[in-house]
């Protein structure tokens, strides 16, 4: 055979061509690829430096006008300090960058023009800062007098206080209608005062935001008009014996509001300051957006030669372009060439044909034909293909006898209809045939009942002859218990579909099969009668669980009114007061309607509405607390803060009878998933707790806190702080247990109520200590999405 005619030689030779042509568009693109490196060198030596360079100065111009307006609103000198540190960091850094600038990316004009500006910039940037310095001073300052006018305020308001306590006495008294009259109209003029004072205080207030001079002399004017006449208001006060202190206040609030006062000029001074600090940062602006403008120059002169480079590797890249796409187009025709008449016709047709002989002879069909065409290695394979078609059809003539006599299983081989051709020795004495057992129907050797089964197998349409195979298990002797399994399958010899038949003793297991079901089905009936009992048993727990449910919830009952009980006295007098006030409001409406005073007859019934409502919702506060619960509580999303302002509004009559101050600092969006009820519950319980611990510690601090602790992935921890003795050592271990108590008056279950709320809606409650030695309760409760 010639060597040139075989498949490897004429794949040597058209690989051989694909070579060449690879060579050549390699060749193409190195050349190309070296001109685009010279380009791509030209621009990274005179357009890049220039964009890093520029890129570098507007990012750190932009940090600079960035960190301007942050200094304008800080009000932290440390804050402030480092971030004058930063701005003169910054400068440093365009200065090096400057002086230390990649080779050919800034011309010496354009490096001296930028550093000048700089240098100018910074020279502002230093003045700026210092005046924002100097602004967060005198922001002190005035924040120092806006704090003493508030307490001279809250002071003024106090003093008269009393003073409108014993004018309310005189009225009560006996005495005649000139002195309750007299007493009336200096009711009257307190009232005037503590409006005209609170419309000074809110002056000061609103003057403090002032922006502009002429506001701040305006506002000068009208509080020193608001003064004249709090002072022309106050001389019938000033006649009383108890306004001493009142008069040392009015006139200390005068001193210090006068036109030329020490409040007016900290005014000035703030506003003038204000607006010296806005027409350099103006300044800074403009100073930014002209080096803006400078770097945009550079970099325009950048583009123009990154475009000029563009252009010659586009033209450069076309002319490769072209010398590709001819390459390719032969390269391509090449290969379709191949793939259709080599490789399709020549390889593929032929391997399918051969692929088809070979799959026809795996089935069994020696008769389908089979083409050599050429001398190839292919030729070759259907010649040796054909001389295993012939050994096949040898094998197969022995094959089945073969393998029914040499193995040790019960084998039968029938035709479709059932009748037995061949049967192995092992099969002849499990079945105890003796002699010739072909051309008989397989059935014929087992009684009855089981020939019937045997028959129902070889019916057209059943499962051996859809499906290709069956088996079925049958009894076979009614003396002795006897099992066999029968296996049928269909295959084929030569070109006819028989039947193999295995057969196997499967007595001894199916004895232990029908053991194991009746042993089973004895322990089903143990199980059925032990889960019977089971569930009369949950029944019961549930009953108890229910019992002690109710149990629990008699006790957080108790446990409300025992609270409801200790606040009643503080609650009374809570009570008692606004409705003194009311006493005398009344008293003055009706004085009032008499004269015809419309404008004071409607101040006096708003005053009354306001208390009504306090009363209304003290005692709405406290009916919904001590209002039982029916059946289970959900839990739902709580806003914690309303909760707690809920708890404290009932437990507030104790703490001030106690003269302890409750402070709620618990964020307005906090919120957790929880019952609201048992949530009052327990801060009640707590607040109860240390109202208790303060007043036999009677320290100089008085004070309760409620603010927030910590957060983690599924809780909220919140935590109630007081300035009591805190926990004793020896008995912190054991304060949730029930009935222990350091109260000589006491229950001792609160905590352990508490605890068992907390628990019941998946929270924690834990005792500790504050940095003061006070009392610390720890409460988490899950967040509002959990």
């Amino acid at each position: 055979m010639n060597k040139w005619s075989t498949i490897g030689a004429k794949l040597i030779i058209a690989f051989t061509g694909s070579t060449i042509l690879l060579t050549v568009v390699s060749a193409v693109a190195w050349l190309t690829w070296n001109r685009l490196d010279d380009q791509v060198s030209e621009l990274l030596e005179n357009s890049v430096p220039k964009y890093n360079t520029s890129y570098l100065l507007e990012s750190r111009s932009s940090e600079i006008r960035y960190r301007v307006q942050l200094l304008s609103r800080l009000t932290n000198k440390v804050e402030l300090n480092r971030q004058i540190e930063e701005l003169s960091e910054q400068l440093e850094g365009i200065n090096l960058a400057l002086h230390h600038q990649e080779t050919g990316a800034l011309t010496d004009k354009e490096t001296t023009t930028l550093a000048e500006r700089y240098l100018v910039l910074g020279e502002t940037l230093r003045q700026y800062s210092a005046l924002v310095l100097q602004r967060v001073e005198q922001s002190r300052r005035v924040n120092k007098l806006e704090e003493q006018i508030h307490w001279l305020h809250q002071d003024v308001r106090s003093e008269l206080t009393p003073i409108r306590q014993e004018l309310h006495w005189l009225i009560k008294r006996d005495e005649s209608d000139t002195e309750r009259t007299t007493a009336l109209e200096q009711l009257r003029t307190i009232q005037h005062l503590l409006d005209v004072e609170s419309n000074v205080f809110a002056m000061t207030s609103e003057v403090i935001q002032a922006q502009q001079l002429g506001q701040v002399h305006n506002a000068a004017k009208v509080i020193q008009y608001k003064m004249d006449e709090l002072l022309s208001s106050s001389e019938p006060i000033f006649e009383l014996p108890s306004s001493i202190a009142y008069q040392q206040l009015i006139q200390e609030l005068s001193t210090l509001l006068a036109p030329e006062g020490l409040f007016y000029h900290q005014l000035l001074d703030n506003v003038a300051l204000n607006q010296r600090i806005d027409v350099l940062k103006a300044n800074i602006d403009q100073q930014l957006d002209d080096i803006h403008q400078q770097i945009g120059g550079v970099v325009r002169l950048a583009d123009d030669s990154f475009l000029n480079v563009k252009a010659q590797t586009a033209s450069l890249v076309s002319y490769g372009n072209h010398i590709l796409i001819v390459c390719f187009s032969v390269s391509i025709l090449m290969s379709l060439f191949l793939t259709y008449y080599f490789i399709n016709r020549r390889i593929v047709a032929r391997l399918t044909a051969l692929s088809s002989s070979i799959d026809a002879i795996t089935k069994g069909d020696l008769s389908h034909p089979i083409q050599v065409d050429g001398a190839d290695e292919i030729g070759r394979l259907s010649e040796k293909l054909i001389e295993y078609g012939e050994s096949v059809k040898e094998i197969q003539r022995t094959n089945a006898i073969s393998l029914i006599n040499n193995t040790s299983a019960s084998l039968l081989t029938c035709d479709l209809a059932g009748y037995v051709e061949s049967a192995n020795l092992s099969a002849r004495r499990l079945l105890a045939v003796q002699g010739d057992v072909e051309k008989k129907l397989i059935w014929d050797s087992f009684e009855n009942s089981s020939q019937r089964a045997l028959a129902k197998v070889f019916r057209r349409g059943g499962a051996l002859f859809n499906q290709g195979h069956d088996e079925i298990v049958l009894s076979v002797s009614d003396q002795k218990a006897c099992y066999l399994h029968f296996d049928f399958h269909l295959f084929s010899h030569g070109q006819l579909n028989k039947v193999i038949v295995t057969i196997t003793d499967i007595t001894e297991q199916e004895l232990n099969t029908r053991e194991l079901e009746k042993r089973v089905a004895e322990k089903t009936s143990d199980l059925i009668e032990k889960n019977q009992r089971l569930s009369e048993e949950i029944v019961e727990r549930e009953r108890t669980e229910q019992n002690l449910k109710q149990t629990q919830g008699e006790l957080i009952q108790a446990a409300k009114m025992a609270v409801v009980g200790q606040t009643m006295t503080s609650m009374a007098h809570e009570l008692n007061q606004p409705l003194n006030a009311m006493s005398t409001y009344l008293y003055s409406a009706k004085l009032s309607a008499q004269s015809g005073d419309e404008k004071a007859l409607n101040q006096t019934l708003e005053h009354i509405e306001g208390l009504a409502m306090r009363m209304g919702k003290i005692i709405s506060s406290l009916r919904n607390f001590a209002k039982k619960s029916d059946g289970e509580q959900q839990a739902k999303e709580q806003n914690l803060k309303e909760i707690a302002e809920q708890a404290i509004t009932i437990v507030n009559p104790k703490a001030k009878r106690q003269m302890v101050e409750i402070d709620n600092k618990l964020d307005d969006e906090l919120r957790v998933h929880g019952n609201a009820l048992a949530i009052e519950q327990v801060l009640i319980n707590l607040l109860v707790n240390s109202c208790d611990a303060i007043a036999e510690h009677n320290g100089p601090l008085r004070q309760i806190r409620v603010e927030s602790l910590y957060s983690t992935r599924s809780h909220h921890a919140i935590g109630v702080f007081d300035s009591g003795q805190g926990f004793d050592s020896h008995i912190v271990d054991k304060l949730f247990t029930p009935f222990t108590t350091t109260k000589e008056v006491g229950l001792g279950l609160g905590l352990n109520i508490s605890q068992s709320l907390m628990e019941k809606y998946a929270g924690n409650i834990v005792l500790a200590s504050g940095l003061d030695k006070g009392a610390l309760v720890i409460l988490e409760l899950p967040h509002a999405n959990s």
